[in-house]
């Protein structure tokens, strides 16, 4: 082989290893950039799944110390809610959100709170909302970590 076939040879693989290397480079990339963006969708719905059942379950949790008589009707939805978070959240936040509704459900026979009373309590820091939010405060810590 001539020195003008070992330099065509060299400028030929050069090119290719060139171009296979930023194939790769721009492949990693846009993998690493979709894996992100699926990461971040995923943390707000369940940031929005999350604070919908800290809103259902304040007030159904506030309907059972103001009234006796329990309406399944207005459970419904916590339920459903519930088990969305099934579908997609770890077993601490599963297990908390469990824990609020059996909460709720044993507000109800209970005696009736008057606004004050109730009042009383949420300055007094009985929340029975506080491990359900720590829990899905550590979840979605962790998931922003995979940031």
């Amino acid at each position: 082989m001539n020195s003008g076939m070992i330099a065509a040879s060299a400028a030929i693989f050069g090119s290719i290893v060139g171009a296979l290397g930023s194939v790769v480079g721009t492949w990693i990339t846009q993998r690493h950039q979709d894996i992100r963006d699926l990461l971040a969708k995923t943390i707000v719905r369940r940031e929005s799944l999350y604070s919908d059942f800290i809103a259902e379950s304040a007030r159904v949790l506030v309907d059972a110390m103001v009234q006796n008589n329990s309406d399944a009707q207005k459970l419904i939805p916590l339920y459903a809610l519930l088990s969305r978070i099934r579908l997609s959240s770890s077993t601490p936040v599963l297990e908390t959100g469990e824990a609020v509704i059996r909460i709720i459900v044993a507000t109800y026979p209970k005696p009736n709170l008057t606004p004050e009373q109730i009042e009383s309590r949420a300055v007094s820091g009985d929340d029975p909302l506080r491990q359900f939010s720590d829990a899905c405060r550590k979840e979605l810590d962790s998931l922003q970590r995979q940031l």
